[in-house]
């Protein structure tokens, strides 16, 4: 008996080493101070790889030598407002989306992937950035739980068409870029004037004889037309008003395109021969897929400043101490 409880007095002095040497292992690749907390939120820990991240998207809004102390108050708004979007919709007993999540999931492969590497030089973890993703989403689905079908303040779907309607139109047509590539293949250069008149005439009685023939198609490959439209063939695009690509003045031209007749615009850098498309004719194909944006740019204000409320109830206490030590530290 004597014998046995030696033994057994060996084994779990060994085991318990074997325990000791695996945690002691599991600390060392444990990351200095990740389980120090830089900020409270109404009780709620920040982490300094919840905190990282933050700071690293405030900083893209900076220019120059950021102001320090503005630069921690933004940080700690956003904390704030990361936290509180995810307590609402914990007291409404909403569920983020399955399709949100889906993206979530789509979002952190992709980021980690591309920028995994920064990520972790600022001490972002892959679980972290799952996580802030996941507040993104929260965010978008807090925001359809106010002003979506059957929320709290449902906005009418004929202002989200009437929105889209008025800021979005789809041509069928081609480009024509009034450029020159020479024959001996030096660089592509702009046409001169009398060459862009030439190219003009070429296209409108392209326009004339498709519009005759009702073959937008057909006419394109006709080999009187082809080498002056590229080789191109018509394609439906669908442009928003106001963006970099499309000015107020070019919107306007495009108004003019009827479904019923080809016409030839001159854009800035290009002719366009298009005919209009009847957007409600495909709400699926048009509306639908922008319907999400159109919601965002009629009532985004109305959100943010919902979200500002919101976060007055919500207090950000600093780690003073580790606060400091962490400003001193972060590489700049």
């Amino acid at each position: 008996m004597k014998r046995t409880r030696t033994n057994w007095t060996k084994k779990a002095t060994i085991l318990l080493a074997a325990i000791c040497v695996a945690l002691a292992a599991l600390t060392s690749f444990t990351p200095s101070g990740a389980q120090e907390w830089l900020l409270h939120v109404n009780g709620v820990p920040v982490s300094r790889a919840v905190y990282s991240y933050f700071l690293s998207e405030a900083l893209l809004d900076v220019e120059g030598k950021p102001d320090i102390a503005a630069l921690r108050k933004e940080v700690a708004a956003r904390c704030v407002e990361y936290i509180a979007i995810s307590n609402e919709l914990r007291a409404m007993e909403i569920p983020v989306d399955q399709v949100l999540k889906a993206q979530v999931a789509d979002q952190t492969v992709f980021y980690w992937r591309v920028l995994g590497q920064h990520y972790g030089a600022i001490g972002v973890d892959k679980q972290t950035l799952n996580a802030m993703l996941y507040g993104r989403a929260e965010r978008d689905q807090l925001f359809r739980a106010i002003y979506d079908r059957d929320g709290a303040k449902p906005t009418p779907e004929e202002s989200i068409e009437a929105y889209f309607y008025g800021n979005y139109l789809a041509y069928e047509g081609i480009r024509v870029f009034r450029t020159v590539l020479p024959a001996d293949g030096s660089q592509e250069r702009d046409m001169d004037t009398e060459e862009a008149a030439a190219l003009r005439q070429v296209l409108a009685d392209f326009v004339e004889t498709a519009n005759d023939a009702e073959d937008f198609y057909g006419t394109a490959q006709e080999e009187a037309f082809a080498l002056a439209l590229g080789y191109g063939t018509p394609s439906v695009t669908m442009v928003r008003k106001g963006t970099v690509d499309v000015s107020d003045e070019d919107f306007d031209q495009l108004r003019r395109l009827a479904p019923e007749k080809i016409m030839l615009l001159n854009l800035p850098g290009f002719f366009l021969v298009a005919r209009g498309v009847n957007m409600r004719l495909s709400p699926e194909e048009f509306y639908l897929g922008r319907r999400a944006d159109c919601l965002w740019k009629l009532k985004g204000g109305e959100y943010q400043a919902a979200l500002k409320a919101i976060c007055r109830n919500y207090r950000a206490d600093e780690n003073t101490a580790e606060m400091e030590r962490f400003y001193r530290e972060w590489k700049w």
